[in-house]
């Protein structure tokens, strides 16, 4: 039986959609964390209360067990009422397999669960206990307050992801499960309005960004009726389509218009100002590479790519962020949304480089020669590694398209290694 090592689970944040909820933005803008929200619905005399999680392979611990690398979780949840009585728990156990080392670190794919209980209009208390199954640590959450009531009738706006898919032959929606937050970098998100109130014809939204509204009086009359219940089907969380279920008001692109940070969303029905509702949400980059948190040096990085000159040129001004932003709009590939493809990859490239190819004195990386070449050119086609008759180590990249060699050696042995040939 063999261990991988890797463990690093951060639990951090666990936040709520149908409450007040605090959002550690650094650590749902790494991608690393466990996950999860709230949702609840009215039933009958009661709500029934969703809470999802979700959280990347590369955050688990795998244990190679003969051929298959297996992992185990486990959430336990605790529901006290008003005066801290105890009265329901609920818990979710998750078996994974995986036949792929490759999988087992992966960042990009999801471990994801569903836990479903039934409690009456009150204020309510939960909390949540993780425990990863090989590791037995076990991390409890931060408790969290909501309020259930029946006099709620548009609910707290959920993030599904623009393409449906469909379970048992139904055609469903898929729910982002990013802790309630919008993600910048999915510009095609929908933003989904659940609405109880069957009187209801009509919502008109406004968003509104540092006293700016960057979405103004956006109508839709035209409700879904999708299902009150959430489903766990082939890890994903869904929202079927369905007669019986209540009418959901979706605003498509949603995300396209937004900038990151916080954002207020102002709801009103049947164009009734009196019956207006605000919610307060954050749209957070997801993943945004760490070369770009810091605008002047991401502006530095620049330089890999183009003549010192026109870098000292962005660097010229005080607002960093606004010239950093100025260099990639025009090169931004779709340009109706905030969202710049282009630049992510870049700096996305700029991180791999500063991790992969670092010297053996921390120096290197993204300005080292492999660094350079992997950022204008990518990840190559194939890789040869032999020596040379003096021990030197030399590293062989092919490029399929366009058509390129590159030739570098290393001749101290440090990592430090120097492009010899580009052919």
């Amino acid at each position: 039986m063999k261990k991988i090592l890797f463990y690093s689970l951060v639990i951090v944040s666990q936040l709520f959609a149908q409450s007040k909820f605090e959002i550690n933005h650094d650590i749902i803008q790494s991608g690393n964390y466990f996950n999860s929200e709230i949702n609840y619905f009215p039933s009958g005399d009661d709500f029934t209360v969703y809470y999802s999680y979700k959280i990347p392979y590369s955050q688990l611990y795998f244990e190679k067990i003969g051929d298959v690398f297996k992992a185990g979780f486990s959430v336990n949840i605790e529901i006290s009422d008003s005066v801290s009585n105890i009265i329901k728990r609920a818990y979710d156990n998750r078996n994974i397999s995986v036949n792929d080392f490759d999988q087992t670190v992966s960042s990009t794919t999801f471990l994801q669960g569903l836990i479903s209980i039934k409690l009456k209009e009150g204020k309510y208390r939960l909390i949540s206990i993780i425990t990863d199954k090989f590791s037995k640590r076990e991390s409890t959450l931060p408790p969290n307050n909501f309020v259930l009531s029946k006099k709620e009738k548009i609910l707290f706006p959920i993030v599904l992801n623009q393409h449906t898919t469909f379970c048992d032959s139904i055609e469903s929606y898929i729910l982002s499960n990013n802790s309630s937050t919008i993600p910048f970098n999915k510009p095609y998100n929908y933003l989904a309005i659940p609405v109880t109130d069957s009187s209801v014809k009509s919502l008109t939204i406004k968003a509104k960004q540092n006293n700016t509204y960057v979405i103004s009086n956006e109508v839709n009359n035209q409700a879904l009726i999708l299902s009150s219940s959430f489903i766990l089907c082939d890890d994903n969380i869904l929202i079927r389509k369905e007669n019986l279920g209540i009418k959901y008001f979706l605003f498509k692109d949603f995300s396209s218009k937004l900038n990151e940070g916080l954002l207020t969303l102002e709801v009103v029905p049947n164009n009734d100002l009196n019956q207006k509702k605000d919610f307060n949400l954050q749209v957070i980059w997801i993943g945004k590479p760490v070369s770009l948190k810091d605008p002047e040096e991401a502006i530095k990085y620049l330089k890999i790519i183009e003549p010192e000159t026109k870098v000292s040129k962005l660097l010229s001004g005080s607002d960093y962020e606004k010239s950093l932003n100025s260099y990639w709009k025009p090169l931004d590939p779709t340009p109706t949304t905030n969202y710049n493809e282009l630049m992510n990859e870049f700096y996305k490239r700029v991180d791999y480089a500063n991790r992969e190819y670092k010297f053996i004195d921390g120096n290197g990386g993204a300005y080292s020669d492999r660094g350079k070449t992997y950022i204008k050119y990518g990840a190559p086609n194939k890789i040869e590694r032999n020596a040379s008759n003096d021990d030197k180590v030399i590293e062989t990249w092919f490029y399929n398209n366009p058509k390129r060699t590159f030739v570098f050696v290393d001749n101290e042995g440090t990592g430090k290694y120097l492009l010899v040939a580009d052919k």
